[in-house]
C-alpha cells in the first residue's frame, strides 16, 4: 500500500499560506520606517511626520481590509482570484518606485499633512494597499479551504513578520545599506510575495471550483470553541468592541510615540520601539488564550498608567521632570504602552467571532478602529486641543478599561466561589452584599482615574511656578502640526525687577524676557553674554562693523538683542505660530535695531537651499529644537553642506547642543571633521540669580585668532573635595557621520 500523501500536501499548503502571510507582513511594516525616514527631512524632521505617516498607513490598511471583505463576498472563487491577480500585477509595477524621489520634495510652503499623504499615496500607496489586503484575504481562503489549524495563529504569524521587519530595519538593514538599496531589495521582495500569492490563488481555484457557498464561504460547518454557545452573527455591541478596543490601543500608541519624541528626539528607532511593542501585544494576544490573564494584566496596566499620571501630576514624588535618563523614560513609557495594548488586544481576542465566515468583517472593524485612533491624534486632536490632551484622554480611557476588566474578573471569581459554597448561606449572602456594592466602587475609581489623567495638563487648574515666590499665569497657548507653543508670565510681588515672560515649546523653555523697561534688551536663559553664542557675537562685532547673521530657530527672538543698526538678520522658523508669539508677547524682535531683519517661514534646510549662492553669512546659529529635541535632519552631512555653502570662509557655525538626554557633541564633531573646520566647545553652568540656564555650544570656524582668544571651556571634573581636576571629555569613539540615510541616537544617551 502506498503511503498517503495528503497530509504532506496539506502541510505544504499550510506552509505556503504561512510563508506568504509572513512575507507580506514583513514588507508591510518594513516600508513604514523606510519611507517615513526618507521624507522626514522634507517636513521639518518633527514627530508629527511619523504621526501623519501612521494615519496614512492605518487608513490604507483599513482600505485593504475593506477590499478583502468585499472580495470575500464574491461567490465565485475563480472571480476572486482573477480580481486579486490583476491588483497584484498593477501593484508590482508601482513597487519599483517605493522610495520617494527627490523630485517630490515640497517647497516648504505646502500644508504638511496633505503633502505627506499625497507623497505616500503616489509612491507606496498601491503596493501597501495590496499587502494590507493579504492577511485577512488569505486567512479567509485558508478557512474556506479547510486546511486545518487555527486561522488566528496566521494572524499572530503575520504580526511576528511585522515585528521582525521593524527590528531588522534599524539593526540589520539601515547600518549597512542606504535607502535606495533597501528600497530595491524591498521591490524584489514584493515581486516574490506577488508570485507566492498568485500561486495560492491558482491552488484555491483548482481545489474548490464549486465548493464555496453563499458569499464564497465554505459549506463545511465551522466549529465553536468548547463551552461557547452555537455559532451566531455578531451583534452591534460586539462590533463596537471590535472598533473601540483597537481605537484606544492605536490612539495611545501614536500619542505616546508623539509625547516621547517631542522630549527626546524624533528618531525612527523610538518610533520602531513603540510600534514593536504595539505589535508584540497583538502577537501574544492572538497566539493562544493562555497568554492573556485578564485580571493580572489589567492590574499591572493600571499600576503603570497611574505611575505615569502621577509622575506628571506630582513630579516631586517621582524624581522630578528630569529624574530619569533616556533609557528609563523610554522603558517607563514602553512598559505602560505594552500593558495597555495587551489589555486592549487581549479583550479583542476574547471577542473574536467563532464563525470564520465573519473573519474578514472582524478584521475590517478592527482596522477601522485602528484608523479612527490615528485619525483622532493626527487631525482631530491637533485642531481641537491646544496641548497633547489626547495622551491624557488615552491614559484616562486605559485606566477605565483596566478597572472594568478587573471588576469583571473579580465578579467572575466571586460567582464561582458562591457556586462552590452554595450550602453556606451566610457566606453566600456576604458575597452578594459585596457584589451589590461593587458597581459604585467601580465608577468611583473610574472617575478618579479620569480626573487624574486630565488634571496635570488642564490649563484651567493653574500651574505652580517652578520658581519660589512667583505667581505664574498662562498668556497664550496654541498647537498645530509642529507642536505646542506656550507663553507664561511670572510675577514676583516681593521683587518686581525679576518679573519676566517665558516661551515654552511643549514643556521646554525656549526663551525668557524681563518685563522691566530697562532690562528688555538683556538676553537670558541659554543666550547670555558669557554663553558660547554670546562670546562669538562679541568677537564678530569687534571684527566686523556690519554682519550678516542667520539663525535657525526663532523662539522668543532673544538673539535679536545682539543686533546693531548695521547688521542684517535672517531668522528661519518652521512654525508660523512662533513668529506670531515672538512679535505679540516679546519685544526682542519688534525692537531690534538691525538694518534688515527677516523671518523666513519654513524648514530651514529647504529655505536655505533656495537662497541665491551669493547670500553668505558671517555667522549661522543652529538653535532649532522641537520640544526638547534637535531635529535630526538638521545635523546630517547634507544639512551641514548647505550651511557651509552659505557661510563666509572666516565665518562661524554655532550649534546649540544643550540636551537633557543626548550627548550631541560627537555628532557635531564628525560634521566639523568632514568640513575641515576646527571646533570650540563652550559649556556654561547655570546661574539662577541672573536667569542663566545651563547651556552648551559648539562653534565651528577657520578663524585661528578667535580660537586663541576663546579657548574651549567644558564642564569641569571635580574630585571628592570639590577641587577641579580636569574637564569632561564629551566625545564618544565609534559614532559615525550622520547622514540623511543613517543616524542613531543609541550611543548618544547620557550615562550619568
Amino acid at each position: 500500500m502506498k503511503p498517503d500523501s495528503r497530509p504532506l500536501s496539506r502541510l505544504s499548503i499550510v506552509m505556503l499560506f504561512g510563508l506568504t502571510i509572513f512575507v507580506s507582513a514583513f514588507l508591510l511594516f518594513q516600508v513604514q520606517p523606510m519611507v517615513s525616514k526618507a521624507i522626514l527631512p522634507w517636513f521639518g524632521g518633527g514627530p508629527a511626520v511619523w504621526t501623519a505617516a501612521m494615519l496614512f498607513f492605518q487608513c490604507v490598511l483599513f482600505g485593504g481590509y475593506l477590499y478583502a471583505h468585499a472580495l470575500g463576498a464574491v461567490s465565485s472563487p475563480k472571480r476572486q482570484a482573477i480580481l486579486h491577480l490583476l491588483l497584484l500585477a498593477v501593484a508590482a509595477v508601482f513597487a519599483r518606485w517605493v522610495v520617494p524621489d527627490v523630485s517630490l520634495r515640497p517647497s516648504g510652503d505646502e500644508a504638511p499633512v496633505g503633502k505627506i499623504v499625497w507623497i505616500l499615496a503616489a509612491t507606496v500607496g498601491l503596493p501597501y494597499f495590496c499587502l494590507a489586503s493579504t492577511g485577512p484575504l488569505l486567512q479567509h481562503w485558508f478557512a474556506r479551504g479547510g486546511a486545518g489549524g487555527s486561522v488566528y495563529r496566521l494572524y499572530a504569524l503575520s504580526n511576528v513578520g511585522s515585528l521582525l521587519a521593524l527590528l531588522s530595519f534599524p539593526y540589520l538593514f539601515e547600518p549597512w545599506f542606504d535607502l535606495p538599496t533597501i528600497g530595491a531589495g524591498w521591490t524584489w521582495g514584493f515581486w516574490l510575495f506577488a508570485a507566492a500569492c498568485a500561486l495560492i490563488a491558482v491552488i484555491q481555484v483548482k481545489a474548490m471550483p464549486a465548493a464555496a457557498g453563499v458569499g464564497g464561504v465554505s459549506a463545511a460547518p465551522t466549529s465553536s470553541p468548547v463551552g461557547q454557545e452555537p455559532v451566531r452573527r455578531a451583534g452591534w455591541g460586539e462590533r463596537a468592541g471590535w472598533v473601540l478596543l483597537p481605537a484606544l490601543a492605536s490612539m495611545l500608541f501614536i500619542a505616546t510615540t508623539d509625547h516621547a519624541s517631542h522630549d527626546i528626539a524624533p528618531e525612527p528607532r523610538l518610533w520602531i520601539l513603540t510600534l514593536s511593542l504595539y505589535l508584540l501585544s497583538f502577537i501574544v494576544s492572538f497566539d493562544h488564550p493562555r497568554w492573556y490573564r485578564a485580571g493580572w494584566v489589567a492590574a499591572a496596566a493600571l499600576v503603570s498608567v497611574l505611575f505615569i499620571a502621577g509622575r506628571h501630576a506630582i513630579p516631586e514624588l517621582f524624581g522630578g521632570y528630569w529624574g530619569y535618563g533616556l533609557s528609563e523614560l523610554r522603558w517607563i513609557h514602553g512598559v505602560m504602552l505594552f500593558l495597555v495594548c495587551f489589555v486592549c488586544h487581549g479583550e479583542l481576542y476574547r471577542r473574536r467571532p467563532a464563525d470564520t465566515a465573519q473573519l474578514t468583517g472582524y478584521y475590517l472593524w478592527m482596522s477601522f478602529g485602528g484608523a479612527c485612533g490615528g485619525f483622532f491624534v493626527a487631525l482631530v486632536a491637533t485642531h481641537l486641543f491646544n496641548d497633547f490632551y489626547e495622551w491624557s484622554i488615552g491614559l484616562g480611557a486605559a485606566a477605565a478599561l483596566c478597572v472594568l476588566v478587573i471588576d469583571r474578573e473579580i465578579r467572575a471569581r466571586s460567582a464561582a466561589a458562591t457556586r462552590g459554597a452554595a450550602g453556606r448561606a451566610a457566606g453566600g449572602a456576604a458575597v452578594q452584599v459585596a457584589l451589590s456594592r461593587r458597581p459604585a466602587l467601580t465608577w468611583a475609581v473610574l472617575a478618579l482615574c479620569t480626573v487624574l489623567a486630565f488634571w496635570w495638563d488642564n490649563p484651567l487648574r493653574g500651574r505652580l511656578s517652578h520658581m519660589d515666590g512667583a505667581v505664574e499665569t498662562t498668556l497664550d497657548q496654541t498647537r498645530n502640526f509642529y507642536g505646542v507653543v506656550v507663553v507664561r508670565e511670572r510675577r514676583f510681588p516681593a521683587d518686581p525687577a525679576r518679573d519676566h515672560r517665558v516661551f515654552y515649546s511643549g514643556q521646554i523653555t525656549h526663551g525668557l524676557q524681563f518685563l522691566a523697561p530697562e532690562r528688555l534688551r538683556a538676553p537670558l536663559s541659554y543666550y547670555g553674554p558669557d554663553s558660547g553664542v554670546g562670546e562669538t557675537y562679541r568677537y564678530l562685532m569687534a571684527r566686523s562693523p556690519a554682519a550678516d547673521v542667520a539663525i535657525v530657530g526663532l523662539g522668543a527672538g532673544a538673539l535679536a538683542s545682539y543686533a546693531r543698526p548695521t547688521d542684517r538678520y535672517d531668522f528661519f522658523e518652521i512654525n508660523p505660530e512662533v513668529e506670531r508669539v515672538a512679535r505679540t508677547w516679546f519685544t526682542y524682535l519688534p525692537q531690534a535695531p538691525a538694518a534688515e531683519l527677516r523671518v523666513i517661514t519654513g524648514d530651514a534646510r529647504l529655505k536655505m537651499e533656495q537662497l541665491p549662492p551669493e547670500r553668505r553669512y558671517d555667522m549661522i546659529v543652529l538653535d532649532a529644537f522641537s520640544g526638547g529635541s534637535v531635529p535630526v535632519h538638521l545635523l546630517t552631512r547634507e544639512a551641514f553642506a548647505v550651511y557651509a555653502r552659505h557661510l563666509k570662509p572666516d565665518g562661524f557655525l554655532v550649534v546649540h547642543i544643550t540636551n537633557a538626554y543626548l550627548n550631541l557633541y560627537p555628532v557635531v564633531m564628525r560634521q566639523a571633521e568632514a568640513l575641515g573646520m576646527r571646533v570650540r566647545s563652550r559649556f556654561q553652568d547655570q546661574d539662577p540669580d541672573r536667569f542663566i540656564r545651563e547651556n552648551h555650544y559648539m562653534i565651528l570656524t577657520r578663524d585661528d585668532q578667535y580660537l586663541r582668544a576663546y579657548p574651549s571651556a567644558d564642564r569641569p571634573l571635580l574630585d571628592a573635595q570639590g577641587r577641579v581636576i580636569g574637564s569632561r571629555n564629551y566625545d564618544i569613539p565609534g559614532v559615525g557621520l550622520w547622514t540623511d540615510h543613517f543616524s542613531s541616537i543609541t550611543p548618544l544617551e547620557w550615562r550619568d
